[in-house]
């Protein structure tokens, strides 16, 4: 997944400044849902000023206009990968 590169910057177009991180999309609270879905962001997307641990999931999609269940969508259009989440 992290060879993928963000999946954000490719959205938006830019170039990848920082490496790839692994970022875990959860449906609820806590940490026990790591390993479900996840997405490849870089550093500044997942956990800078403008990423999503940085401005929290609102600040986010508001920032980017765009939700962590749309780039999931977008990973998994462009990604080679087919993920059966179902069995995490």
């Amino acid at each position: 997944m992290k060879e993928d590169g963000c999946i954000l910057c490719k959205v938006l177009n830019e170039k990848q400044k920082t490496q790839t991180e692994v970022h875990h999309l959860r449906s609820g609270q806590g940490m026990s849902q790591r390993g479900v879905k996840c997405i490849p962001l870089c550093v500044e997307h997942h956990r800078g000023n403008t990423g999503y641990h940085g401005l929290g999931r609102r600040g986010f999609e508001q920032l980017h206009n765009i939700s962590e269940n749309e780039l999931l969508q977008e990973w998994e259009a462009q990604s080679d990968m087919s993920v059966d989440w179902t069995k995490f």
